[in-house]
């Protein structure tokens, strides 16, 4: 087998694949999120317990992490994966 043979992978293989890396990315992104609220709360906490201001980003990066895994878990019907296949077959004129 060649090295630089790209194996090949099933519509349903690539399509899992496609999910699992989608998933991936939500996990990463509510980690990331996670960590730098947690830091910045930590900094504002220490250095102005009177103003917390790190709940501004928190809700504004947070509505982004929600919007991310509504989207991830097909929870917006009008992004869903179903939402995608109709699309898919409208550019097509047929059904997959």
């Amino acid at each position: 087998m060649n090295a630089n043979a790209t194996p090949t992978v099933s519509p349903d293989e690539a399509l899992a694949l496609r999910r699992v890396r989608k998933l991936k990315a939500f996990y990463i992104h509510l980690t990331q999120y996670i960590v730098v609220i947690t830091v910045l709360a930590a900094v504002n906490i220490t250095t102005n317990r009177h103003y917390l201001w790190f709940l501004w980003a928190a809700l504004g990066w947070g509505a982004g992490v929600l919007s991310h895994g509504l989207i991830v878990f097909d929870k917006l019907p009008f992004l869903s994966g179903e939402w995608e296949r109709r699309q898919v077959e409208k550019q097509l004129g047929r059904k997959l």
